[in-house]
């Protein structure tokens, strides 16, 4: 029986890694390595992925293992043994920097200190992640979850304060085992440059008179105050015939014409809703461009956009509309958009006779 599961325990082939091993030693191509075996027996026997005769060239002294010019054959789980007890195990990988095509990215969803990062690797790797926080003190290793060559750990830094400036980025380290080899990686970012925003809440809708009120909340995640974490927030909206309100920079801002994005349209106008540049940006001649080349949208008005408020009033006959969000003075992320929300459900009051 002792056999049998010190087998199931050690037959690991070197192609079935699953999680970041216990111990690991990294050796360099066509180096020497000495394995150490964890035990105060004087005497064991080896094995290599439970083979008991090693795809290299061995030294056994006690407690020690010397595999001499390791090669990628070479790589591999290597346990140490007495008799049929399973004493101690070793995983032995080739060194490599392993930086090509990991295109490592990572998310905020505020500036509370916590974010999400995904990268690309070898199908047959395992990975974990190490964050070096903004004190510059170490985190934890935290274990990679993956799935066919993409990988994704969240993590977090409890020292990160939202309200002081990013004087020093934060650095990721990643560190793979895969078949045969080691993988090391390291990205640097600042939490403002990956900050992207939860879709706003609560979006509700409300006629008044031939008004339709929009009211809304901040994504439930986005740090307070109001006044100091400001978002900008994106209404797209729906007209009865079916036609869609694509995205385009006009502003609504508490100080009514600081902005040149609310041009008065003549009966008959039609505007290309295609995407232009950061409303504070734009100039009035950007607002009524010819259709761009490529630009399959239908000729529609512009949508709104908001800032520093949470409420909004549109006329017109709207079926349904929907809302995103930004800090526009950080990364231009967009929040994804909220669930539309359907205006036909919403009663319209009948008016008064005089």
């Amino acid at each position: 029986m002792l056999v049998l599961l010190g087998l199931v325990l050690c037959l690991v082939s070197a192609d079935a890694l699953t999680a970041f091993p216990p111990k690991f030693q990294v050796g360099k191509l066509n180096g020497d390595v000495v394995v150490r075996c964890n035990t105060s027996v004087q005497h064991v026997s080896w094995t290599q992925n439970g083979e008991p005769e090693p795809m290299a060239e061995v030294v056994a002294e006690g407690q020690t293992l010397t595999i001499l010019g390791v090669d990628l054959p070479a790589a591999g789980n290597y346990s140490c043994w007495a008799g049929p007890v399973l004493l101690d195990s070793t995983y032995v990988v080739v060194g490599g920097t392993g930086k090509e095509g990991m295109n490592v990215s990572c998310q905020a969803e505020s500036y509370r200190g916590s974010f999400h990062c995904t990268w690309t690797g070898p199908r047959s790797a395992v990975f974990r992640a190490r964050l070096t926080r903004s004190d510059g003190s170490l985190g934890q290793w935290v274990p990679a979850a993956g799935r066919w060559g993409r990988f994704s750990a969240s993590l977090a830094d409890p020292s990160f304060c939202p309200f002081a400036e990013e004087l020093r980025p934060m650095e990721l380290q990643l560190e793979g085992l895969s078949d045969t080899s080691y993988l090391n990686f390291s990205f640097h970012f600042f939490v403002r440059d990956i900050v992207r925003p939860d879709p706003p809440q609560e979006l509700t809708v409300q006629w008044r008179g031939e008004q339709l009120h929009l009211t809304w909340a901040p994504p439930a995640s986005w740090p307070l105050p109001k006044s100091y974490f400001a978002l900008l927030y994106r209404l797209q909206y729906e007209l009865r015939n079916g036609t869609q309100r694509c995205p385009h920079p006009a502003a609504s801002l508490p100080e009514p014409g600081r902005f040149p994005c609310l041009p008065t349209l003549s009966p008959g106008t039609e505007l290309w809703s295609c995407p232009v540049p950061h409303p504070h940006r734009l100039t009035p001649a950007a607002l009524v461009p010819p259709a761009p080349p490529g630009c399959d949208l239908p000729r529609l008005q512009v949508d709104r956009y908001v800032e520093g408020t949470e409420e909004l009033r549109l006329q017109g006959r709207v079926r349904r509309v929907r809302i995103s969000c930004q800090d526009p003075y950080a990364n231009p992320a967009w929040s994804p958009w909220s669930t539309w929300q359907d205006v036909g459900a919403v009663r319209q009051p009948r008016l008064r006779a005089r």
